[in-house]
């Protein structure tokens, strides 16, 4: 037995109140004229016997009233499963989960929440304990009106885990869950809750369309240029309707061509008409759920590939002549050379390639800011030894120990090595023996992850480790003809363009993109003079304040709604970010998921899930029942005190 409000048995005691009344109640005499006295001792009797049972039934029948009373406010409930086991409060949980995710927002608001609202108040009253969440972050409520609709997947982690450090499910005999959605991932998200009872409510979602994926040139473009992106469609197997496909480049009409139904690839074009960042939009218009109907991006414009080179001073200036060759080459690179002093400004956000020709000069705040740099997409080349915080970056498992040699060392190009750039030129040199290394820093053994030029004696030269979405290219020697004469070499500059135009597709593009939820990293230039605070400008006109951290890094995690970010300082728009909803969540609709075999129960009669899930109930409520036996012995309370005594007239 089961009781819903065990608060009200802290009344028990109040069945006693019958009893103290009967205790203190005082009995009045009442004055009788007898003939004859000689019949006094049987009347005494008689009436004695008749008060004693009379008023016995009373206190009964009042002390079982207040007793049922109480146990009905408590209302108790019969375990069907267990019997009459006694548990203090609801013994069944069900959780409501509402699928508020992006591919699921056309149903999300059309839920009759009435109708499960009362739904839940029916389970209620059989014991149930009901909880409410979003499938986005499966944060339980009270009300299922607290759930609001999201932009986010599914939540990817394990469900008993984020439930139970909310509700001690423990306590709960039976556990049940309803999944309200389109019925994608529902498998996949309640396949692990073993011993729970599963309802899937499906609401199809039928004729969708999708922008599923968009191709970003590699390279960088200029100003007048003419380029391609490459952008995927999905339609469901229902939908076969044209549809008209239109660009915006900083909110203005670019392009337009009309789709047709079986067609899942469209390539457009697109011009800069402007510098700087191509803010651009992609429109499918029109199905009815549109919350896949809209892509966002971010294509800088700001010329060639940024290559940003920090340099230590040395006589001759080997890079200020490598940006000369470059430039009279006419090559698609954008070379800027700093020194040392000029740290803070170079322009992480640009992306592409830095250049660190003496890595010792680097302090732990460089450091961070550059594997930030890195992580989000950048390359990072290396000379040197740069410390703890270098090995610690490159994954060393102990620190470099510098070696100088008064004869060269012998190299050898790799397998790998071939394989990541067009190492002709430099393999010629190499086999000639005409690149001379003098100083270098050992290590335990090859600890690189991709080793490209090695030393004969299994030492690496160059090559690269990966970190998150960017690179880090490590050389290992100094850069300074006391140290190699590599800088010398006709083929250096033709090395570091290589490197430069190497990078993963990924450093050029997905540096200005993310997905709901992602944090976004801004990486301004320092300006001593101007203190006036970054904002973020979000798609929804809002804005955000921040401040950087302290290696000069902006952060911005509330992600949650696609669209353009817009780094500002003041009324000078910095660094945009575009924000899309995840591919997965892209895709266009099926007509139908498919469960096989599993212990779902699947229906999409909304009446026909509560009927089963009700029938599931494992608590019968007894407080009705408790309620209609109290008014029954009301009635014969009522009528038995108003039964008189009568007297015996006869011997």
């Amino acid at each position: 037995m089961t009781f819903l409000n065990p608060l009200f048995l802290w009344f028990l005691p109040l069945i006693s109140v019958p009893v103290i009344i009967h205790l203190l109640a005082k009995r009045k005499s009442k004055l009788i004229d007898f003939p004859s006295l000689k019949f006094l001792k049987l009347l005494e009797q008689d009436a004695l016997r008749k008060f004693n049972v009379k008023q016995l039934i009373l206190l009964i029948i009042r002390t079982l009233m207040v007793l049922l009373i109480i146990l009905a406010f408590a209302r108790p409930g019969l375990d069907r499963t267990t019997g009459f086991r006694l548990n203090s409060g609801s013994i069944d949980l069900l959780i409501v989960a509402l699928d508020n995710t992006a591919s699921n927002q056309s149903n999300f608001e059309k839920y009759d929440r009435n109708m499960l609202k009362d739904f839940s108040d029916d389970l209620k009253e059989k014991g149930f304990r009901v909880a409410y969440c979003g499938l986005t972050d499966l944060i339980l409520h009270e009300s299922i009106y607290e759930v609001t609709g999201a932009f986010a997947d599914i939540y990817d982690g394990d469900f008993i885990e984020v439930i139970s450090k909310q509700i001690d499910l423990e306590q709960y005999d039976g556990k049940s869950i309803l999944w309200l959605g389109d019925g994608q991932d529902a498998r996949d998200g309640m396949e692990g809750l073993d011993n729970w009872r599963k309802y899937l409510l499906v609401t199809p979602v039928a004729g969708d369309a999708a922008i599923s994926n968009i191709q970003l040139p590699v390279q960088g473009v200029r100003l007048g240029d003419t380029y391609e992106m490459a952008i995927d469609l999905q339609h469901s197997p229902d939908f076969q309707e044209a549809l008209s496909l239109e660009l915006m480049i900083n909110e203005k009409r670019q392009n337009q061509r009309v789709v047709e139904g079986d067609n899942r690839s469209v390539v457009m074009t697109a011009q800069v008409e402007e510098g700087g960042y191509q803010s651009g939009r992609l429109i499918l218009a029109t199905d009815e759920s549109s919350y896949n109907n809209q892509r966002f991006f971010i294509l800088p414009a700001e010329g060639d590939i940024p290559i940003q080179i920090l340099r230590s001073k040395q006589f001759p200036d080997f890079w200020t002549l490598i940006k000369t060759s470059v430039e009279d080459q006419h090559l698609n690179l954008d070379l800027r050379v700093l020194d040392y002093a000029d740290i803070d400004n170079v322009d992480l956000s640009r992306g592409g390639t830095v250049i660190v020709d003496n890595a010792n000069l680097l302090v732990d705040y460089n450091w961070d800011r550059l594997e930030t740099f890195v992580s989000g997409g950048g390359q990072l080349v290396l000379f040197g030894d740069g410390g703890k915080a270098m090995s610690e970056l490159l994954g060393f498992k102990s620190q470099l120990v510098q070696e100088t040699n008064p004869y060269p060392l012998g190299l050898v190009l790799t397998g790998s090595g071939a394989k990541s750039f067009n190492t002709s030129p430099l393999n010629e040199i190499i086999k000639q023996n005409r690149l001379k290394v003098f100083k270098r820093y050992k290590t335990d053994g090859d600890e690189l992850g991709e080793t490209w030029v090695r030393y004969l004696d299994d030492e690496p030269f160059m090559g690269a480790r990966g970190l998150k979405a960017g690179r880090i290219v490590w050389i290992n020697t100094d850069f300074g003809m006391s140290a190699n004469n590599l800088p010398v070499l006709g083929m250096f500059p033709t090395l570091i363009i290589q490197l430069a135009q190497s990078q993963a597709i990924k450093a050029r593009t997905e540096l200005y993109n993310a997905a709901i939820g992602d944090t976004l990293k801004f990486f301004p230039i320092a300006q001593a003079n101007d203190n006036s605070p970054f904002s973020v400008q979000r798609p929804d006109g809002t804005t955000d304040y921040l401040s950087p951290d302290v290696n000069y890094v902006l952060h911005y995690p509330n992600t949650n709604l696609p669209g353009i970010y817009k780094l500002t300082r003041g009324r000078q728009v910095l660094q945009p970010r575009a924000v899309n909803i995840s591919s997965h969540e892209a895709q266009a609709h099926g007509a139908v998921y498919t469960f096989g075999e599993t212990d779902i129960f699947v229906s999409s009669d909304a009446p026909e899930t509560i009927e089963e899930i009700l029938d599931q109930g494992s608590n019968l409520a007894l407080w009705p029942f408790l309620f209609l036996l109290t008014f029954l012995l009301w009635l014969a309370e009522t009528y038995l005190s108003r039964i008189k005594a009568n007297w015996r007239q006869n011997v």
